[in-house]
């Protein structure tokens, strides 16, 4: 009787905590720039079927609401380009750095230098300072760092010739940081770094894989994306849901696409 009864809450206790991964883990914040033209990271998400917490209007009215299942957060490229988004994040620091530091982890890719060249929402442990440098040179230099390899192997190779109009795969740089793990740099500037807090994360980057997924140039640009998008979401969910083993290699194992 005993162990019929241990079995049934096991069982109880793995369904309920995949449904509890499954349900809005990730919010999000997103903006269509006024380069792009589209909510790249709204329509990604959208289009691999992840369910998310769009945070958006509720930041536009200086709250950043998380709620108890949300563990990552996701700021789509280019966000800050809306003044009102960039400046009510910034607002929103200690939320921020409260998330992160209790377990969440936190990913912005590219924005404007001229609308975020510092991102002050950091803890001041850390520093992010971005600049208007876009080259199509980069090196991975943490080549078996987990975001290249799951579910997708992606070399140098992958990223190169990415495009938008007339930008190249590094769109904007990081001049200068504090703090943080560099995984990725152009011309010795990093592109991708991360770094631990408290118990969590936060994930930066120069390069902007939703919104090269939705409006690049080509398909070589728009399959490389994809690929680092399936990778990206991989990492941060395996980050914040490690105890549901096996789920996340399956999920994404599924959307991979041939290179």
């Amino acid at each position: 009787m005993l162990s019929r009864l241990f079995a049934w809450m096991f069982i109880f206790n793995t369904i309920f905590g995949i449904m509890a991964v499954e349900s809005a883990q990730i919010a999000v914040v997103d903006f269509a720039d006024e380069w792009t033209r589209v909510d790249a990271l709204r329509q990604t998400l959208d289009e691999f079927k992840v369910e998310y917490d769009d945070l958006t209007k509720a930041i536009e009215n200086e709250n950043l609401p998380f709620k108890a299942e949300n563990r990552i957060f996701l700021i789509g490229s280019m966000t800050t380009n809306n003044a009102t988004l960039h400046q009510n994040l910034d607002k929103n620091a200690k939320v921020i750095q409260d998330f992160v530091e209790n377990g969440g982890i936190v990913w912005e890719p590219t924005q404007a230098d001229q609308n975020e060249a510092n991102v002050d929402w950091l803890p001041p442990e850390l520093s992010c300072v971005r600049s208007d440098r876009d080259s199509p040179d980069f090196e991975i230099l943490e080549a078996d760092h987990t975001l290249f390899n799951e579910p997708n192997r992606m070399t140098e190779q992958t990223f190169k010739g990415w495009g938008h109009q007339g930008w190249p795969t590094v769109w904007e740089v990081i001049t200068s940081q504090k703090g943080f793990d560099i995984l990725m740099e152009s011309l010795g500037q990093p592109v991708i770094m991360e770094a631990e807090f408290g118990k969590g994360k936060f994930l930066m980057m120069a390069i902007a894989p939703d919104k090269y997924y939705v409006a690049g140039n080509d398909a070589n640009t728009k399959d490389g994306a994809k690929l680092f998008m399936e990778n990206l979401l991989n990492y941060v969910e395996e980050f914040a849901a490690v105890e549901v083993e096996g789920k996340l290699t399956t999920k994404w194992a599924a959307l991979k696409i041939d290179n």
